[in-house]
């Protein structure tokens, strides 16, 4: 029994093993397709199976090797033996017969009465004819060691299956443990008293208790010559929360999150000012950009209407205004500030006010059964994307007066969703609901005469366009820069693997950039009028001429690529770039400094 016991101990040692090994090469295999960095994984999944190899192979041996004789069978034979029963052994004398009588002459050795000839007397019975079968205690000593054999079976496959099972929980721990960049990061400092909160004459939101990040991160200067992660800012929101994006403002980056605004110093990741969400309050929408260094977002309780509108000084985090959307409130695509003018979609009418006053400058109503489904706004002109019916349309409105210039039909027959690409020149990204209708950009000239038209699925590959028209998984920013159409292209999955210029008169690749080993996440328009790159499995920078594709320039974090989480934002700024990890997934940083 104690031999069982030991092996039934060692199988489930190796399950246990065989459990985390099969997690820790999950995760291994997943972050080598992802081309992330892999370290050490697997290394040591290789030793966790040659660890169970070694555990199930004792187990095995002492289980079943050599398994003890049933009761009653001889070693060597196997076979029923009479240990009760007179043995006739030939050399045996005859009990009361003295040892040592002289035998009688001509005898050819003592008288056996089952022998004698004639012999009138009882024949004993012979002791050497085959065995009639076990005994009846053997027999059922034998039975019964064949049930206990069944259920210890039995019982050590149940181990084995739980073992595996409890093995997960391990791999995972070592899966965290091994992945590169998952060290744990020094204590955040704390935060600097000095850091200026939010001033305005119209009352700020209160506090919300989850809001309450701190300054960023210091992180140890690179090698020279190489780009860096310079600091970075600790998780923030719960898994997998998306938050809506990010504003660059000057030499900072304002982060707009479901909690509130917070704003960092691109040099070194200080805290320039928080704006917290009300209590049980949320950002539920906000302008693409910030102009004239104000920006609009808006806010709602959960699964309610996105019902207040606030405009936000970004280099002070001043709640300049604030007015309440009525009706079925903002549109979650709806806002915008063109030059002084902010523009919103909201309670059926699309408005247009003072962006440092709130004062309404001119209405909108859209035509019976028309919605806006998307707008964004410049300094001259205000692009609205209207589903009327079955089908939609492009409107131009000039942005101070709110005059229409001019509308075009889109080929739309079903519901659809739409973005605003790029407001000059204008391209404007369609998805209809049903699957064999629309599903493609389309650009247009200053006067609104259409230009190309180019499928999300084409010749390039899959075009990773804004979240509201994509589907799950493949959604990033298009650009638009020198007359050209630039994207992220995917292939077969939903991480790109090139970038593409798509020329806007005819829809033509103009160039593609990829570059071995590494994956592009992430595109933005440069301060000097090029093209910036985010790239991994490093946070590598390329910057691109967006005229041939060229490369002015590239640099690669090594080992960095840990941080950069899904589907981030890139944000150059006055001498440093700035990555935003929209969607919250720790240990990846909230945002840190690209230098």
């Amino acid at each position: 029994m104690l031999r069982r016991t030991v092996g039934a101990a060692t199988a489930l040692l190796g399950a246990l093993a065989l459990g985390a090994a099969l997690v820790l090469l999950a995760g291994f295999a997943h972050r080598l397709v992802s081309g992330d960095a892999v370290g050490a994984m697997g290394w040591w999944g290789l030793g966790l199976l040659v660890l169970v190899l070694v555990l199930f192979g004792v187990s095995g041996v002492t289980l079943w090797g050599a398994d003890p004789a049933e009761p009653g069978e001889r070693a060597d034979q196997g076979q029923p033996v009479d240990r009760k029963g007179p043995v006739d052994r030939g050399d045996q004398e005859e009990p009361g017969e003295p040892e040592g009588s002289p035998e009688p002459a001509g005898s050819a050795g003592p008288a056996r009465p089952d022998v004698a000839a004639g012999s009138a007397g009882p024949a004993r019975p012979s002791v050497v004819a085959g065995p009639a079968g076990p005994p009846a205690s053997v027999a059922a000593g034998g039975k019964a060691a064949k049930a206990e054999g069944d259920w210890f079976d039995g019982l050590v496959f149940l181990l084995v299956l739980l073992g595996i099972l409890a093995g997960g929980p391990f791999g995972i721990a070592g899966y965290e443990a091994l992945r590169p960049g998952a060290a744990a990061a020094p204590a955040p400092p704390a935060p600097d008293p000095t850091a200026s909160g939010p001033s305005s004459g119209a009352a700020p939101p209160a506090a919300s208790p989850s809001a309450s990040p701190s300054g960023a991160v210091p992180v140890p200067p690179p090698p020279p010559g190489d780009a860096a992660v310079v600091w970075k800012v600790p998780p923030a929101g719960g898994p997998y929360e998306t938050a809506p994006g990010a504003w660059g403002a000057g030499d900072a980056v304002v982060h707009v999150r479901l909690d509130g605004l917070f704003a960092y110093a691109a040099r070194d990741g200080a805290v320039r000012w928080k704006l917290p969400a009300p209590p049980r309050e949320g950002v539920c929408a906000m302008s693409p950009g910030a102009g004239g260094n104000i920006g609009l977002v808006g806010l709602g309780r959960h699964r309610k209407p996105c019902a207040t509108l606030l405009a936000v000084h970004t280099a002070t985090g001043e709640v300049l205004w604030r007015r309440p959307a009525g009706g079925g409130g903002l549109a979650p695509y709806g806002l915008a500030v063109g030059g002084s003018t902010a523009v919103a979609a909201e309670d059926g009418a699309v408005r247009g006010r003072s962006a440092e006053t709130g004062e309404e400058r001119w209405r909108r109503t859209p035509d019976r059964d028309c919605a806006v489904l998307a707008l964004d706004a410049d300094e001259a002109r205000a692009l609205l994307v209207e589903q009327c019916g079955a089908g939609a349309r492009l409107v131009a409105l000039e942005t101070r007066t709110g005059e229409e210039r001019w509308r075009r039909a889109l080929p739309v027959e079903s519901p659809a969703a739409a973005a605003v690409v790029s407001v000059t020149p204008p391209v404007v990204a369609v998805d209809e609901e049903d699957p064999r209708g629309t599903h493609a950009l389309f650009a247009f000239d200053e006067r609104g005469t259409p230009g190309a038209t180019v499928p999300v699925d084409g010749p390039a590959g899959t075009l990773l366009v804004p979240e509201q028209v994509a589907e799950t998984g493949q959604w990033g920013r298009p650009v638009v820069l020198g007359g050209r159409l630039i994207a992220l292209a995917a292939q077969g999955s939903s991480r790109a693997h090139k970038v593409v210029a798509l020329s806007l008169e005819d829809g033509g690749t103009a160039w593609e950039h990829a570059t071995e080993g590494t994956f592009p996440e992430a595109l933005a328009p440069e301060p000097d009028g090029g093209l910036g790159v985010l790239t991994v499995p490093d946070a590598g920078l390329a910057l691109l001429d967006p005229a041939t594709g060229a490369v002015r320039a590239g640099k690669a974090a090594k080992g960095a690529g840990a941080d950069v989480s899904i589907r981030p934002l890139l944000v150059p700024l006055a001498g440093a770039h700035v990555v935003v990890n929209r969607v919250a997934s720790a240990p990846q940083p909230a945002v840190f400094g690209l230098r």
